[in-house]
This record gives C-alpha cells, sequence and structure tokens, in this order.
C-alpha cells in the first residue's frame, strides 16, 4: 500500500474515535418568590434551555407576576395594582456532583415592564420597562432520566425603572424558587 492510502486510512479511523457532540436540554415551568419592597412576590413562568456537551446551557426564560392582593395604592376614588412581567437570556454551567445529582450555576438578562392598572376599569394607567440581571446557583435532581426538580437562590438587580410608587431598588435582592424540568439531561 503506498502512503497517500495509509495516510486516508488513518485519516478515517481518527474520524471514527471522535466523541459525538452531546446535546441535551429542557422546557420547565418555574416557581420564584422574589423581592418587591416592602414585601416578597410569587411569580410563575417557563424556562427552556439547549445543553450542549453536558455542560453549557443556553436558553430562554420568561417571568410574570399578577396579583390582586400585593402593592395596591389608593388614590381617592380609584385603586392601583402593580404588575409585572421579565424575560431575557440564560447562560449557565452545570457540574455533574454524581450521577442523580448536578449544581448550576447560572446568569439571566432580561427586559421587562411594570405596569399600574387601574382596577375599577381594569386597564393600564402607568407603564415603564427595567433591564434585569440576576445571578443564581441551583441543585438539579435526576427523578428519571427526562425528569429534573429543581431549586434555586439568586440575587437581582434592575436598571431603568422610573414609575410612580416604585423604583430600581423596590425589586434588588435575594430570591429562591423552586422547577420542575422535563428534558434530555444524559
Amino acid at each position: 500500500m503506498d502512503r497517500s492510502a495509509l495516510a486516508q486510512i488513518d485519516s478515517l479511523h481518527k474520524e471514527k474515535l471522535r466523541k459525538p457532540l452531546k446535546i441535551g436540554g429542557y422546557i420547565a415551568g418555574v416557581f420564584e418568590r422574589a423581592p418587591v419592597s416592602p414585601g416578597q412576590t410569587n411569580s410563575f413562568g417557563l424556562q427552556t434551555a439547549v445543553i450542549l456537551k453536558k455542560h453549557l446551557q443556553l436558553g430562554f426564560y420568561g417571568m410574570s407576576y399578577t396579583n390582586n392582593s400585593y402593592r395596591e395604592q389608593l388614590i381617592f376614588p380609584n385603586t392601583f395594582q402593580m404588575n409585572y412581567k421579565h424575560a431575557g437570556v440564560l447562560l449557565g454551567y452545570r457540574i455533574h456532583l454524581d450521577t442523580k445529582v448536578a449544581f448550576n450555576v447560572e446568569s439571566k438578562l432580561g427586559l421587562g415592564e411594570v405596569k399600574w392598572i387601574q382596577l375599577e376599569r381594569g386597564s393600564p394607567f402607568l407603564a415603564n420597562k427595567f433591564q434585569m440581571i440576576h445571578l443564581q446557583a441551583s441543585i438539579d435532581y435526576l427523578i428519571t432520566n427526562f425528569l429534573v426538580i429543581n431549586a434555586f437562590i439568586g440575587h437581582r438587580w434592575m436598571n431603568g425603572l422610573d414609575i410612580t410608587g416604585l423604583n430600581n431598588d423596590d425589586f434588588k435582592g435575594w430570591y429562591f424558587g423552586m422547577a420542575l424540568k422535563v428534558g434530555k439531561f444524559k
């Protein structure tokens, strides 16, 4: 056999030895308990991510708070209720502690909107947009090969909010929550 034929066979052999790119991913329902001064709110949302090489997470998230029992203001004769929502991108890194447990470090960068709703008419009265950054750590527990329960804690900062009765510091602080992830994790 000549050298070029041997080189081609060697090249093909190396191609077969390369590990395939491992891609996983998930979609999750998320519950979050977060600060809105002077108290805490319960938000619900969705999160989805692609997991590359079992470690790097790239995805999107969206959260919404709508409730008539928090942050009401009475300016006679009208009552106003505060609602907010935010969504953005997620970047994270997974560290496998064992076959059932993984530790995650994540950051979220998002945009959102706060609204004061006039309750008597059910219509928006004032609204303002903001930017938000989250840094969080979480633990995943693998229930089955496609189902994970996740608990997280983090800190968030807000920028650009300028609306009557609220400011950036009202939303800043520690938050925690849980998620149920469905997807491919191995």
